[in-house]
């Protein structure tokens, strides 16, 4: 992944919209290697978690991320953050699969 260059939009926040209740705040760190994401509705509103997160930037403005949550579940997320929109995918331990798009924005 490239690693090498700082993430572009280190340093900001983001809110992420699939509509309903899966609404969350991504804030990624300064130094580009951490992102923090928060439940901003539903029943787990105001639950926050900090990971490691990796990413690589595609062609046409789009960035892939990748992260594992504390739970061990696994999430990849398709951002183009000046289209704002958002391609998701997001397995749980239990091996259940979501696909999820929505909007991103500032």
């Amino acid at each position: 992944m490239n690693q090498i260059d700082l993430f572009p939009y280190a340093g900001r926040s983001f809110v992420v919209n699939y509509g309903g209740d899966l609404v969350f705040r991504n804030t990624y760190a300064d130094d580009g290697t951490t992102v923090t994401a928060e439940f901003l509705q539903g029943p787990q509103k105001g639950a926050r978690m900090t990971v490691p997160f990796k990413w690589t930037a595609l062609e046409g403005g789009f960035h892939l991320l990748s992260w594992q949550e504390k739970d061990k579940s696994t999430v990849v997320h398709c951002d183009n953050f000046e289209a704002k929109t958002t391609r998701s995918f997001y397995t749980m331990m239990d091996g259940s699969f979501y696909v999820m798009s929505g909007t991103i924005s500032e």
